[in-house]
Parts: structure tokens; sequence; C-alpha cells
């Protein structure tokens, strides 16, 4: 067996940024406190669902050749961005981007293409430097009739998957739905927590969303852009239970290399069980970990910290 991992770096960035998010709480934190809390887990979990998508649309199409799935009559230079055959490269051992420790299998059943990535058998639980565990599954459906209409259905399933100090449960459905031709994902994380064992604090939510990828017409993804509505519930990272509504779609850039899963514009709503409520406001299209927040009519800018480097 293949001992690697899918887009692994795609991924710690949304579980660096929620390490960031849980070690800034501290026991005692006011009412004010406690909501700037609900806004930054809201962005983890924001960050959480881009990465999880990146990581299944590139697992469904880059080791067959082909691109995100858009349209069935696309035609670009690397693949029709479609979903795979059975025939084209399914069951061929892919290294992918980040090789590093997990075993890969993957398996067929009733034209549902498995992957499954575990940690669990890595020596002594570390790879190279980093704690590592647990599993991550991935489903994706076997390419249908160019004449398709309906929808196609992919999982991100987390079992204590474990990158340093964070380990990571829950699944994230994506339906894709095609309809003359044309394609939107609707999504679903479901159940999903976020535990920080340096600082003990856990993040756990439900989101559903819309998105609508524009892929500016060219088979490489560098230059995607993302289109998200959607809502979130849950409890952040100190315990407050929050609520937050998009309502003004997030755009997220893959040119923002510095700010990658980052939104460059858009707006959300982040309510409190007290009915506190913030604005939460991403800008104008600028590649930056920038946003305002209103509250009461006082707004306050600010810029999201992710892990390792600090601001990036």
């Amino acid at each position: 067996m293949k001992t690697n991992f899918f887009k692994i770096t795609t991924l710690c960035i949304a579980l660096g940024a929620a390490m960031i998010a849980c070690d800034k709480t501290t026991d005692t934190v006011t009412s004010s406190d406690q909501l700037a809390n609900a806004v930054i887990d809201s962005q983890t979990a924001n960050e959480q669902s881009e990465a999880a998508y990146e990581l299944a649309d590139e697992v469904t199409f880059m080791p067959f050749g082909g691109r995100n799935f858009r349209e069935t009559g696309e035609a670009l230079d690397k693949g029709n961005g479609i979903f795979p055959m059975l025939s084209k490269g399914w069951n061929t051992p892919w290294k992918g981007k980040d090789g590093n420790c997990a075993t890969v299998t993957k398996t067929v059943a009733n034209n549902v293409i498995t992957i499954l990535y575990d940690y669990s058998a890595v020596v002594g639980g570390v790879c190279g430097t980093t704690p590592v565990g647990g599993k991550m599954t991935i489903t994706i459906p076997v390419k249908p009739d160019s004449t398709f209409s309906g929808s196609l259905f992919r999982t991100v399933t987390y079992v204590n998957l474990k990158r340093d100090t964070i380990t990571l449960n829950g699944s994230h459905t994506i339906a894709t739905t095609v309809v003359s031709g044309k394609a939107t994902a609707s999504e679903k994380l479901e159940k999903m927590t976020i535990l920080n064992s340096k600082s003990g604090k856990t993040i756990t939510y439900t989101s559903t969303r819309s998105r609508k990828v524009d892929n500016k017409g060219t088979a490489n993804s560098s230059d995607d852009e993302s289109s998200v509505t959607g809502s979130t519930t849950g409890s952040s990272s100190d315990g407050t239970k929050f609520s937050s509504n998009i309502t003004k779609a997030l755009v997220t850039k893959n040119s923002c290399s510095n700010s990658k899963g980052f939104p460059v514009s858009g707006t959300e709503e982040i309510v409190a069980a007290d009915g506190t409520k913030k604005v939460v406001d991403y800008g104008i299209g600028t590649c930056d970990l920038k946003y305002t927040e209103t509250t009461n009519s006082v707004t306050v800018e600010k810029e999201r910290t992710r892990g390792g480097k600090g601001k990036k």
C-alpha cells in the first residue's frame, strides 16, 4: 500500500486556524469577548468548509486527468471536468502533492469509489515531527453519462483525524446538481468537532451552504473563485452558543496565495444565544486577512491570525 496523504496542507490551513482560535480564549471572558470568539470560530468553520471542498474536488478529478466539476460540456486541456470512469485510473496509486505517512486504500462498489486515508498505523503516531492519527474517508461517484441531469454526492468523513494538536470529527457532504449541463454544489458539514488538545477547547458546529465556482475559463484551478451562501449553528471554543448567516455571498479566490480560503468580500451576521449580534464584512475583493466587525453601530477593523508563521 502507498503511504501518503492527499492534500493534507490544505486541511492544515483550517486546522491551524482552529488552533489559534482555541488558544485565544481564556477561562473568564465577557459577553463581548464571547461573541468575538464566536466570530473567530465561525471563520474557522468557513475555512474548514473551503479546505474540505477543495480536498474532495481535487481527489475526485486530479488523479483522473480531469478538472473541477463545472459543466458536462466543458472541454479544457486537462480533462473534461466530469466524474472519473473506472477504466481511467481510479485504482492507480497517486502520491499527490503532499505524500506523507497515511496508508491509502481505494475500493469500488455500486458505482461509488471509496478512498481511505488511515493514520492509525503510523509508527509512534508521529509523521516526521508531527503527531498524527485517525482516519479520513472520501467517497466519489463514478462518471455518469454525458447527458446526466440530477444530483451526484461526494463525502469527506473524519474519524479522530489528528494533526499536531488538533483532532477533527464529522462529515462534509457535497451534492453536485446538474441541470441542462450546469452544475451547482450544495453542502452540509454535520456534527463537526475540532478539538485542540493544547488548550482543551472544542468547537462544534453544523453548517449548510450553497456554492458556485467560477473557473475563469481555464484548466488551472489557481484562478478559481468560489461564491458561498448559507448558515452555521454551533458552540464556540469557550462554550458560547452561536449562529451565523451569510447575508452577502462570501467570495474566496485561489489566486490569493497568502490568504487562501479566507473571504475577500461578503458579509455575515454572527448571533449569540442572548441575541447579541455582530456583522462581519470582508471587504471589496482585496487578498488579505482583514475584515470589520460592527456591533451596535460601532465598527472595528480586525485581521485574522493563522498558525505557523502568524499573519500570512
